[in-house]
């Protein structure tokens, strides 16, 4: 797989503290760093807005905005032997990807633990935003309940371990809050962290729910990396479905090994994958969204609204209409 050079534009830092990193960020290319702000509106980087909070002794909460002149990578390079735990929400970026210039980036939720290697790609001329929480597995004992025996055992575990999931209706709903709430200086600061210890239940409901099997540990670095660039291709446009042989061929390796480790990180075959995740932006959309239905089918690769009606159904088990239907009667149930 051939890659793009970009190695004028790396940045490495350590992003558990947020105001240690903006330090360097502004000492390289200037900005405002006050308080619990920083901002930055420079001629070739573009510009770069952060409120950040501390709420606890190393728990760190906020929410970063950019819209670039030109493309970075940023290199996570922590240092500190404790086991620390960060969430990003949002639109945040592209894990590890090297060959796209452009992307449309989807909502989505990374957490992962203070061992977990990466790297992230910022697109240039995009908006950016995503919600950003770290912390010290020590405060999670604060909110914990005691019967979370199975997350307990994950915070702790030693190894490097990645979850990652596309929003659910419910964590887009706190998502669309936070964006309200954040617009009030005087009550934002609270309110992000009550809306943080939600997403936090959320999570813990979801990934309950399922078993937990969301959780990726003991793959490579360097194949979970391929792997998420892999999800993020697939992802960005619903209208192309995926070729596994042309795949496999672009990142340099058989079709047995992706399809093997695609299921590893994921929990299915890489087509299932690509499907579900269809089905999950088809019901966000007819939720959420004001297109009329033959428009949703048409974005999302469906031969004609027939085809879309008959997929959606027997996936949810009602047709879009009635989940339109359902959601406009109900607006805060649903």
């Amino acid at each position: 797989m051939k890659s793009k050079s970009n190695s004028n534009n790396i940045l490495s830092g350590d992003e558990i503290n947020p105001f240690s990193y903006f330090e360097v960020l502004k000492e390289k290319f200037g900005g405002s760093l006050k308080d619990d702000e920083y901002t930055l509106d420079h001629p070739e980087v573009g510009l770069v807005k952060s409120i950040f909070y501390q709420y606890l002794p190393d728990m760190y909460c906020g929410v970063t905005t950019l819209h670039l002149k030109k493309r970075f990578t940023f290199q996570n390079t922590t240092q500190s032997k404790n086991k620390f735990i960060s969430l990003r929400i949002g639109k945040s970026g592209d894990f590890t990807s090297e060959n796209k210039e452009k992307a449309t980036f989807k909502n989505a939720m990374y957490l992962y633990n203070s061992q977990q290697n990466f790297s992230i790609d910022y697109p240039e001329d995009q908006n950016i935003r995503w919600y950003f929480v770290r912390f010290p597995v020590e405060v999670y004992y604060l909110f914990a309940d005691e019967h979370d025996s199975k997350l307990k055992e994950l915070i702790n575990q030693d190894n490097a371990w990645f979850y990652y999931a596309p929003l659910s209706p419910a964590l887009d709903e706190i998502l669309q809050a936070l964006d309200q709430c954040m617009e009030d200086e005087h009550s934002r600061r609270g309110m992000l962290l009550s809306k943080v210890i939600e997403i936090f239940v959320v999570l813990k409901n979801e990934t309950i729910a399922n078993n937990y099997k969301n959780i990726v540990y003991g793959v490579q670095a360097e194949d979970l990396n391929v792997m998420l660039k892999i999800k993020d291709d697939i992802l960005n446009d619903f209208k192309r479905i995926p070729d596994v042989q042309k795949i496999a061929k672009e990142y340099g390796m058989s079709e047995s090994k992706l399809q093997r480790t695609f299921k590893k990180v994921f929990k299915m075959p890489l087509l299932k994958y690509y499907n579900d995740q269809r089905q999950i932006e088809a019901k966000k959309l007819v939720m959420y969204s004001e297109k009329d239905l033959g428009q949703i089918s048409f974005e999302l690769g469906f031969t004609d609204l027939s085809h879309f009606s008959k997929r959606y159904t027997k996936y949810h088990g009602e047709q879009p209409s009635v989940t339109r239907k359902k959601s406009a009667e109900n607006p805060l149930t649903f």
